[in-house]
């Protein structure tokens, strides 16, 4: 569709823009993984240094969070009521654990990942690693909403999942600094939170549309400063 071929072609020219004030191309991700745990253990392990790195910087406490990586056919008890399967992705308050299914991760990775609201409406494809990246880095986000109040009283999810992946986008800035990222794997989370984003515009459990997705991870790319995405948290 033109519209969508125009939107990324602005896409792309942001993504040159933000890339030559960095100072050009990072080095790209290598290896396809042959099980998700690892990687996914790399996703969290750089995630979780920048939030100590952070947080610390702030004054504030280091970030502590538990994670299970659900294998293919699992099922794991969480304390929020629902049990968590292999094709999870989400973060559970109540235990203070992110759980993601390793049958998801590797179809995410894959870019076989079906029922991805946006992407079935024609909006970003989520494929490759740093797209599973950013799910990582969304949810460990909502460990820093919580361990801030930032969850505290909230009917709507639209706020603490725009907050979420502006974050998301704070760290992807810092990835780019520590040689991580390039413009490739930049452009890949964006598509995967165009195709992550949702119309049910009318439901408290509305995550934000894919072009607003998508707009909040690259406020916080561009921001580069977890202030950036305080404004996310005012829609209530």
């Amino acid at each position: 569709m033109p519209y969508l071929r125009d939107r990324r072609l602005v896409a792309a020219v942001c993504l040159l823009a933000f890339l030559l004030v960095l100072g050009g191309p990072a080095q790209a991700r290598a290896a396809e993984p042959t099980t998700m745990a690892p990687l996914l253990d790399a996703d969290l392990a750089s995630v979780d240094a920048y939030w100590h790195q952070t947080l610390a910087a702030d004054g504030r406490p280091a970030p502590s969070a538990g994670h299970v990586w659900v294998v293919p056919g699992g099922q794991v008890d969480t304390a929020c009521g629902a049990q968590a399967s292999d094709e999870a992705a989400f973060y559970c308050s109540a235990d203070d654990t992110i759980y993601i299914g390793q049958a998801f991760a590797r179809a995410l990775y894959d870019g076989t990942a079906a029922g991805l609201p946006g992407e079935k409406a024609g909006f970003g494809h989520a494929a490759g690693g740093f797209a599973l990246a950013y799910v990582v880095a969304h949810e460990y986000a909502h460990n820093v909403q919580q361990e801030s109040g930032a969850l505290v009283g909230r009917a709507r999810a639209l706020p603490i999942e725009l907050n979420a992946d502006c974050l998301a986008g704070t760290w992807m800035r810092w990835d780019y600094g520590q040689g991580k990222l390039d413009a490739t794997g930049v452009q890949a989370a964006l598509d995967a939170a165009l195709a992550v984003g949702d119309f049910d515009l009318l439901s408290p459990q509305h995550h934000g549309t894919p072009q607003e997705r998508r707009d909040a991870v690259l406020t916080g790319v561009r921001g580069g400063s977890t202030q950036a995405c305080n404004r996310y948290l005012l829609l209530w």
